[in-house]
């Protein structure tokens, strides 16, 4: 069971078109995921289109009926079946897997066409920058083994752990696929799979590493997230 979801406010954020890209892949690949949310997000969508539909204050000449027409018009619009690929006479393909340490995962459709990441490894971890930097916001793929760990460490901006696959363990709590993690500055933490996973990752800062050796790397995070 999803344990955890985007708030309100960015569920509308993402409907209102206001998040940075990195963000809106992360939502939308969420509520790919997750029907409680997918259905929430409807509602942000409706509730904007009524606002942007209401009349205007200001009377004119067609104030009567252009409401009303308008209305008649998307309604027509809105009973019109969708056509599927195969009633268009198109062949329906199954989106290419992501394979990686002898894993295959099926993305949602949004991250579909990054299915072939070029991974740098270090130990259990494979990270893959995506190329959908937007405000400061950094996307990756993250890939760890099982039993893999990431060493302590803190957020100088936020973070953003997307579970797309597997478990993680991050405190008392065991993440699962579809888990909308948030963290930031107030968070220090070290996560771990026990059977591995794959994760999106959005960050808008380097994190830092809080203990042992790994805080050596500290000085050269700005090129790992």
């Amino acid at each position: 069971m999803i344990k955890t979801h985007p708030i309100h406010a960015m569920l509308r954020a993402f409907a209102a078109d206001e998040l940075p890209l990195p963000l809106a892949v992360g939502v939308s690949a969420h509520c790919e995921l997750c029907p409680e949310c997918a259905a929430r997000l409807q509602a942000c969508e409706e509730a904007l289109a009524r606002q942007y539909l209401e009349p205007v204050d200001e009377p004119t000449e067609t104030s009567e009926s252009m409401p009303v027409e308008l209305d008649a018009m998307l309604a027509g619009i809105l009973q019109q079946p969708v056509a599927s690929p195969a009633e268009l006479g198109q062949p329906v393909r199954p989106a290419p897997e992501l394979q990686v340490a002898g894993q295959s995962y099926r993305l949602p459709r949004v991250l579909a066409r990054h299915h072939a990441p070029k991974w740098r490894h270090i130990g259990a971890i494979r990270q893959h920058s995506l190329p959908l930097d937007e405000l400061g916001a950094r996307a990756s793929l993250l890939h760890i083994e099982a039993g893999g760990r990431i060493p302590e460490h803190t957020h100088q901006g936020y973070e953003l752990t997307l579970l797309l696959a597997g478990n993680i363990q991050d405190g008392e709590t065991c993440y699962q696929a579809g888990d909308f993690i948030w963290r930031d500055a107030s968070h220090a933490h070290s996560p771990h799979t026990p059977d591995g996973c794959l994760c999106y990752t959005v960050q808008d800062a380097p994190v830092q590493f809080t203990k042992g050796l790994s805080r050596l790397l500290n000085g050269i995070t700005h090129r790992l997230y």
